[in-house]
C-alpha cells in the first residue's frame, strides 16, 4: 500500500514539475509586433489593438520603428508582423498574413502653405507640384508612384520643415498625422487643402510563424466591428492621440 502511495505522489510531483512551468509560460506568450514611428494613426492602434488581443487572452507589444525598419522586421519573422498597413502592402510582403476584416482606416490628406493658391482636386495635379511624403509610408508611395518630383523625409515634423523651407510645393500624409503635427509644433502657415486624396482602409498584419492569430482576430475585429465596441475604442484612442 505505501509502494502504491509513493508512486501516486511521484506520478503527481512529475506531473506538477511538467504542467505547471507549461501552463505558467503559456500565460506569459507575448507577441511584439511592429508599428510605423512618429504617426498618429500608428500611435492611435498602437492603443487600440492591443485591446483587440485582450479579446483572445494574448498580451502583446507594439514597438515604433522607422517604415523601412518595420517592414523588415515583420517579414523576417523578427516581430510577429505589423499592427497596421494598407491592402497593398500584402501584395509586396509575402511572408505575412493579411488579416481579412480592415479594423481602421486613413485619408491621403494634402497640406501646403495657406498663402499659396494651390489646388489638388485628384492625383493627376499632383505632377505640377514639388511633392513631399515620409519615405516608406504605403499610401503616399502609391499615390506619388511614376512621378519624379517626389521627395523623402525621415518623419513628419521634418515634412512640414521642408514645406515651410520652400523645399516643395505640397506635403502628402494622413490627414490626423498632419493636424496633430501642425498642432504639437505649432507649425503656422500651414494649410490642409485637399483632406482626402484617397481613402483607404487598415489592416492588421501577422507573419506566418503565427497564422494560428489569424483567425481568432478577424473574428474578434468583426464582433467588435458589429457592436460598436472597435469604434469606441478608437474614439477614446484618438482622444488620448490629439489632445
Amino acid at each position: 500500500m505505501i509502494t502504491v502511495l509513493k508512486a501516486f505522489l511521484i506520478i503527481i510531483l512529475f506531473f506538477s514539475m511538467v504542467l505547471i512551468p507549461t501552463i505558467v509560460n503559456a500565460q506569459k506568450v507575448k507577441y511584439e509586433f511592429a508599428s510605423i514611428e512618429n504617426l498618429a494613426e500608428q500611435e492611435i492602434a498602437r492603443i487600440v489593438l492591443p485591446k483587440i488581443y485582450q479579446n483572445i487572452n494574448k498580451k502583446i507589444s507594439i514597438i515604433p520603428l522607422p517604415a523601412n525598419r518595420a517592414q523588415y522586421e515583420a517579414n523576417t519573422g523578427i516581430k510577429a508582423g505589423e499592427a497596421l498597413r494598407i491592402y497593398t502592402y500584402g501584395l509586396e510582403n509575402k511572408e505575412v498574413i493579411r488579416v481579412p476584416t480592415p479594423y481602421y482606416h486613413l485619408f491621403t490628406s494634402v497640406f501646403s502653405l495657406a498663402k499659396n493658391k494651390i489646388n489638388i482636386s485628384n492625383k493627376s495635379d499632383l505632377k505640377k507640384y514639388k511633392i513631399g511624403k515620409v519615405i516608406g509610408v504605403k499610401h503616399t508611395n502609391n499615390i506619388t508612384q511614376g512621378l519624379t518630383n517626389v521627395y523623402n523625409s525621415k518623419n513628419t515634423v521634418h515634412l512640414f520643415q521642408q514645406l515651410l523651407l520652400g523645399n516643395i510645393d505640397v506635403a502628402l500624409t494622413n490627414q490626423v498625422d498632419g493636424e496633430l503635427t501642425i498642432k504639437q509644433n505649432n507649425l503656422l502657415g500651414i494649410k490642409l487643402i485637399n483632406r482626402s486624396l484617397a481613402k483607404l482602409d487598415l489592416f492588421h498584419y501577422i507573419h506566418k510563424n503565427h497564422k494560428n492569430l489569424v483567425k481568432p482576430i478577424n473574428e474578434t475585429i468583426k464582433k467588435l466591428k458589429a457592436n460598436g465596441e472597435l469604434a469606441k475604442m478608437f474614439a477614446q484612442a484618438e482622444e488620448i492621440i490629439l489632445k
